[in-house]
């Protein structure tokens, strides 16, 4: 009876384990909010929710410890590198960076928190900001 139970819960598993493992075939590319206000500029910006690490504490007894988002990196649609973003300013930093680039369409490559390392297409408009939550 117990081998059957952990064959059909393993069976029930499989879908949300492959799901992250498998690559999309396509995946919508990621926008500016619609309600998002533009600003003057002849730029757009992006912020990526990447997936956070704990940082190292200043000193061996030091408790406090802050949860950095991960770097990634931006990629035009050919797949030529354009910027790799750190994402934190500092160890005490636990808030992402936020990039300005011209306007167009981008490739991030960042860690998610429950898929590994993933793509997302990304679409930049002047003015607006383009908000990608992967933790």
């Amino acid at each position: 009876m117990k081998i059957i139970q952990f064959v059909l819960i393993g069976a029930g598993l499989v879908p949300f384990v492959t799901g992250c493992l498998s690559n999309p075939t396509a995946l919508a590319p990621v926008g500016p909010d619609a309600g998002n206000r533009a600003v003057a500029g002849t730029k757009g910006y992006l912020q990526v929710f990447s997936a956070t690490e704990k940082s190292i504490p200043f000193a061996s007894d030091d408790p406090v410890s802050f949860e950095l988002h991960t770097g990634y990196d931006i990629n035009d649609v050919a797949g030529k590198s354009v910027k790799f973003v750190a994402n934190h300013m500092s160890n005490m930093d636990q808030w992402p960076d936020t990039v300005a680039l011209p306007a167009g369409t981008y490739n991030i490559v960042a860690e998610s928190t429950r898929c590994g390392l993933v793509t997302v297409p990304v679409i930049i408009a002047n003015g607006k900001t383009t908000t990608v939550h992967l933790d």
